[in-house]
């Protein structure tokens, strides 16, 4: 699911770890960022920025449940792209007022 987040000139980096993310980076090197839900690696909101400036992040957002199925795939395949869970992050991310 994509949507846009303030921003307000701060750094991306700081941002979205006040948010509750941290740096991931996949096998091949691709730059993301992962919300851990109950402290095990899965489930966890993976986020993708799209696009940022000054004052917005647009992003793409969804909720990996488990590690990827089939051996050397960097791809988690139980992935939700529009479920409750991810509408409600997406809205617990755009009121956030930081």
């Amino acid at each position: 699911m994509k949507c846009k987040i303030e921003k307000n000139n701060e750094n991306t980096l700081v941002r979205l770890r006040k948010m509750g993310y941290a740096p991931y980076k996949n096998r091949q090197g691709g730059k993301s960022y992962v919300r851990r839900i109950h402290g095990a690696e899965f489930p966890r909101f993976h986020l993708y920025i799209n696009n940022e400036n000054d004052k917005l992040l647009e992003i793409s957002l969804h909720l990996d449940q488990s590690a990827p199925i089939h051996k050397g795939s960097s791809h988690a395949h139980n992935a939700d792209n529009d479920s409750k869970e991810v509408k409600n992050e997406i809205e617990r991310l755009t009121s956030i007022k930081l």
